[in-house]
Order: C-alpha cells, then structure tokens, then sequence
C-alpha cells in the first residue's frame, strides 16, 4: 500500500497551479471600480480611490427623482442606438476640471453652480474612458452583464434634466452608484452610470465562428470603420452687418475655380485632400483626387459654358445650378 504522505504530496504539486478558491471572483461593481481608477489616471492623472460601489436596478422615473442637483449629465450612445446615462455630482465634477486645468485637485469647497459646457467638455474624455475600461474589466472577468455594458461611450452633454425623459425610453435600468475620493481627500464626489436592463440586439451572444470562415485582417477592419469628413465648397468672409442681412433668396457669389478645389477635412479641421464638385445618380458628389491647379477652370462641358453666357434674360442665373455654400 502507498504511504499517505506520498499521496499528500502529490495532490500539493498537482493543485500547485490551480488559482486558490479564496479569491473572490471580480463582481460588476468591482469592474466599475477598477475602470474609474483606470479613467482617473488615464485622462485626468488624478488617483481616484472607490470608496463602494452600489448596484441595483430601477425603471427612469425612479433614477430622476434621485438625480443630485446641478450634476454634470452625460448620455452614454451604445449599439442600435441605446442610450445609458453618466450622471457626475457637482463635487467629482470640480475635481476632473481642476485636474485637468490646473494640474492638481483643491481641498477647496465646491462653489453651488450648473454645470456649462465647458465642464461636459473637458469631463468628456473620462466619462469615455471610463464606459471602454468597465466594458474591458466586464469581458475580462467573464462576467453575465458583458452584454449590457459593451459598446458604450460618451455621446454628449444633456444641460436640461427635463430631456432626459425625452431621450431615454422609461425602462428597467442596471445602476451603479459609486462613491469616490480624489487626490488623497481633496476631494469626494459621486458616480451614476445607468444602462439598459435590455441588451442591444448587436451585443447578444450569436452562435460560435465558424473555424472555416476566413480570419479578418487589420486592413479588413480598419476599410469598415466609420469615417467623419466635411467637405468646404468655398469660404466667404462677410462683415458683421452684411450678414445681419442676410435673407433667403440671396446669392452669394462663389468663383467657379472652387470647383476644382473642394477641401475635404478631418474632425480635427485638418485638410486631407482636395477633391472636385460634381455628379452622380443626380446628387452632388465629390471625386477624390489629384489636387488641381487652383488658377485652372476645371473642365466643363461647352454647351454649359456657351448657355451660360448666352442665356436670354429671362432663363435662371447660370450659377443657379451651382452648390449653396
């Protein structure tokens, strides 16, 4: 018969990589937790200790009446066009826009104001953070809510508390309320995050890949990303009161090279090519392009041109047909 000691010590090595039963497995409260520290050192470089986090679950008409006063409120967009809301209370509110002005948070009293503009703003970018960290955390522990926490993110600012009702349908609602110490103390402020009970269609689970399905490549991916472009036919500087006046009906004029020479920019303002004015299936449209010379007409057909010049009066302006401005 083997010795028991031997059958003790084979059962230590063998359960020697096995994770210990007595770590507790990551909650969604707890994944809320780790991405606001996350977000806090990320965006604001502000450390951001959770004091607790509370989940429960209420339809909207019970998450408005305990909305803080003059609190920054922030609609979280998700996929299929579902919204959740970031609600941030006037005193974690200070402490992101000290943070991210001044370089430090102030153990000052927070002076009783609404939130502008200006705060949604600069708090844009750890409310986002924020939404992608929890969605991170919530996929990596496995947990049951991934589907109700995927593909949220910031979207804008809501200044009238009243629209809220109009925005968000009046369902049931995951809540997270967290409580939070910034900077050591300086400051304590509180977190609400509601989304939707009701996953989004594109986020419930769909039946496993199949393995014979060609993998997608980076390129794949990136040529189906959506891409936000404006395109400026002409611009026009006017003095304040010329555009006082201005009515509808008016023409304003825009030279005929501008055609050739449409800017199509970036979110950031930034030119990244010039295109050309044209057609297509009757819709204006733009052929992207080689730039051309700004000083060269661009090509027309001759019966415009010649109609354009010998037009009786009483046919439409000939820059009737070009674009608004």
């Amino acid at each position: 018969m083997a010795d028991p000691d031997t059958f003790s010590v084979l059962q230590r090595k063998a359960g020697a990589g096995q994770p210990s039963s007595d770590i507790p497995r990551l909650s969604a409260t707890g994944a809320l937790g780790n991405a606001l520290r996350r977000a806090g050192q990320d965006v604001a470089r502000v450390l951001i200790a959770v004091s607790s986090v509370d989940q429960g679950k209420a339809v909207l008409d019970e998450v408005l009446d305990d909305l803080p006063d003059n609190a920054l409120l922030c609609l979280v967009e998700g996929p299929d066009s579902s919204f959740g809301l970031a609600v941030l209370d006037l005193s974690l509110m200070a402490g992101l826009v000290e943070a991210q002005t001044i370089g430090n948070v102030s153990k000052a009293a927070v002076t009783d104001r609404a939130p502008t503009r200006t705060d949604a703003a600069i708090c844009a970018d750890f409310v986002d953070r924020m939404m992608e960290c929890f969605e991170v955390e919530a996929h990596g522990a496995k947990l049951d809510i991934v589907p109700q926490v995927s593909g949220y993110r910031y979207a804008l600012p809501i200044m009238d508390p009243e629209v809220i009702s109009l925005t968000l349908a009046n369902v049931h609602y995951h809540t997270f309320r967290a409580e939070l110490d910034l900077a050591g103390g300086a400051k304590q402020g509180v977190l609400t995050v509601i989304l939707p009970c009701e996953a989004p269609a594109s986020t419930k689970q769909s039946p496993a890949p199949d393995r014979d399905a060609p993998e997608h490549t980076i390129a794949d991916v990136a040529m189906s990303c959506r891409a936000e472009l404006r395109a400026i036919l002409h611009q026009v500087h006017l003095p304040v009161t010329d555009v006082a006046n201005l009515e509808v009906g008016m023409v304003i004029p825009v030279p005929l090279q501008a055609l050739g020479q449409v800017a199509l920019l970036d979110p950031d303002g930034e030119v990244v090519t010039t295109c050309r004015l044209g057609r297509m299936h009757g819709q204006r449209a733009l052929r992207i392009g080689p730039a051309t010379d700004p000083r060269v007409v661009p090509m027309m057909p001759e019966q415009t041109l010649a109609g354009a010049t010998t037009a009786p009066a009483s046919s439409p302006p000939a820059q009737a047909d070009m674009p608004t401005p």
